[in-house]
């Protein structure tokens, strides 16, 4: 018996350790040959060039120049680093303590790779230094691209900058993790997905030391190209007049169906200055200049459209069923509302009015009566739907939503009641009331066609076309009220006593509004007001220019905003005539 127990227990064990050698080498074979396939096949990724960026005529706008970056392997010691950045400093001018520091801020354990120190080389350079400093084993070099904008400044509100890459980049997209670089402003922000481009990688087989002994499989990576519709001609010569004058401000040239062939903004900046990283004198410069170089005013600048919105309120006025357009009321130099005065900027007054009168003239007083009419809320609420007061949805980045007023904002915004008087300042555009420019083409765009467009300024990704976008937002009221409207903006920029037909030689038949927005409020005990010319620089109106054309078949919407300009028939008149000739000549107009 004892024998048989004896017997049972060595058949165990033996049973046992069989099964364990079976368990090693048949069951656990797949599985430790995947482990020791991943300590030998690595994947490295591949970073890709960013897409190049071009003009709507294959203009290159955008470009990446071969450049290197002289790099130091990992984890040396203090003494052998520093006898490395002496090396370095014998053949090339650099700060050994930046040098020491921007080594050390990127030297981990975890970190295999090599470690870029001085970044940007020119191949010159790299000629002139790499002979010596090949003998040092430490030291290294990398391919690496520069970005580079061959058009400085005219284009620079459009596309934006890249520079090195920040802790929210990084993590935003894995791509940028490969490039070091994202987009900051412009085109290069709001594209800066595309832009980055598709990785490549590579599979390879390496041995203990972490050698390659072969190329197992090889992905390139892709890059991906943007044409926008901007015309690079038409926006050199739109911003190089605008400086020459000595006028700053905005202007869009944008195809009716919110195609943006130009815009300008100005003055602007050299967007070179910031892809190796700008200095604090430079920064500082810019941004405290205080004509603003760094803000894209057609999409992030934000005045009071003045006049711009008397064609919009009076389509409102006019579908409400509440105001006949063809009677004529008495408009004087003001209106009394309890003790002040809201003036017009005529102050003898207009005589009697039509609506037609009221946008060729610009009567304030007709706008006023048409605002207490109506009410601010019924104004602010149509005002809306027609482009004011939200984005338009352009593709760049930083777009302001601008202010429409009503009492519900105020309410929200300040607290306190809203005020009679407040209505008549929103009603010729002035008081709380703010657009960008962008809007006030869009609304435009809107006039001219009946169909509110949603503006872009790329044109293709690769071989992607983009679909303009029209929104049908007006009633068939206001469609069928279009028609005046439009009439009124022919007289404004055609008929005798328009507010801007002495300024317009354009070859084609335009129409328009022009606008010009206070930025100081006038004292009720100032009789006699000064005209712009005799006031300081800052304290002149914007002036305001919104037109389309043709008249008869609307293709085109050119709205300039001229800061501090005065007068918008003036100050605007001619380089918009300048901009509809430049279409016709270059056949973007058939007359």
């Amino acid at each position: 018996m004892q024998t048989r127990i004896i017997l049972f227990f060595i058949f165990l064990l033996y049973s046992l350790l069989v099964y364990r050698v079976y368990n090693l080498s048949v069951v656990s074979y797949s599985k430790y040959n995947q482990l020791s396939e991943k300590n030998i096949i690595k994947t490295l990724p591949i970073a890709p060039v960013r897409g190049l960026i071009f003009d709507r005529n294959k203009n290159t706008l955008a470009i990446n120049e071969l450049r290197f970056n002289l790099c130091i392997k990992p984890h040396l010691k203090d003494k052998e680093l520093n006898s490395t950045i002496n090396d370095i400093s014998q053949v090339m001018d650099i700060n050994k303590t930046k040098v020491y520091q921007e080594y050390k801020k990127n030297d981990s354990p975890y970190n295999n790779k090599s470690i870029s120190v001085v970044k940007y080389l020119s191949e010159n350079d790299v000629y002139k230094i790499e002979p010596v400093l090949s003998l040092n084993e430490n030291i290294g070099f990398k391919t690496t691209y520069l970005r580079k904008y061959p058009f400085k400044f005219f284009l620079s509100n459009i596309l934006g900058y890249v520079s090195k890459a920040n802790e929210k980049d990084l993590k935003r997209n894995k791509i940028i993790k490969l490039t070091q670089i994202s987009g900051k402003r412009g085109v290069e922000k709001y594209y800066d997905n595309v832009l980055q481009g598709d990785a490549g990688e590579k599979k390879v087989l390496v041995n203990a030391k972490n050698r390659i002994l072969k190329v197992l499989s090889y992905k390139p990576p892709k890059s991906h190209i943007l044409i926008l519709s901007i015309d690079k001609n038409l926006q050199e010569f739109i911003y190089n007049t605008l400086m020459k004058e000595q006028k700053r401000g905005a202007v869009i040239v944008m195809r009716t169906d919110g195609e943006i062939l130009a815009l300008v903004s100005t003055p602007s900046y050299d967007n070179n200055l910031f892809v190796k990283g700008i200095s604090y004198k430079k920064w500082n410069e810019l941004s405290h200049d205080i004509y603003n170089p760094l803000l894209n005013k057609p999409v992030s600048g934000l005045y009071p459209p003045g006049s711009t919105v008397k064609p919009a309120e009076a389509l409102i006025a006019i579908a409400s069923g509440k105001w006949n357009p063809w009677k004529k009321i008495d408009c004087p130099g003001y209106i009394v509302i309890g003790n002040r005065k809201f003036r017009d900027w005529r102050s003898w007054g207009h005589g009697k009015t039509d609506v037609f009168k009221a946008i060729k003239e610009s009567v304030d007083t007709y706008f006023y009566q048409v605002g207490l009419k109506l009410g601010i809320n019924y104004i602010a609420k149509n005002l809306r739907k027609m482009g004011f007061g939200k984005k338009t949805g352009i593709d760049l980045p930083n777009e302001k939503s601008g202010i429409v007023p009503d009492k519900e904002w105020k309410a929200r915004k300040y607290h306190q009641p809203w005020f009679i008087g407040e209505t008549l300042n929103a009603s010729i555009g002035q008081g709380y009331f703010l657009a960008t420019p962008l809007q006030v083409a869009v609304n435009t765009a809107l006039i001219a066609t009946g169909k509110l467009p949603k503006p872009y300024v790329v044109m293709k990704i690769d071989n992607n076309l983009t679909k303009p976008e029209l929104k049908e937002v007006l009633s068939q009221k206001e469609k069928n009220a279009l028609r005046l409207v439009r009439r009124g903006m022919w007289e404004v920029c055609n008929s005798p006593g328009g507010t801007a037909t002495k300024h317009i030689h354009t070859k084609i038949t335009i129409a328009g509004k022009t606008g010009t927005a206070q930025v100081y409020s006038i004292p009720q005990e100032v009789k006699k007001r000064k005209k712009e010319d005799e006031l300081v620089y800052f304290h002149r109106s914007h002036a305001w220019l919104t037109t389309f054309g043709p008249y008869s078949n609307p293709q085109f919407v050119v709205t300039v905003l001229i800061e501090h300009g005065g007068h918008g028939g003036s100050a605007a008149g001619d380089i918009v005539s300048k901009i509809y000739n430049y279409l016709v000549d270059k056949g973007y107009i058939k007359k």
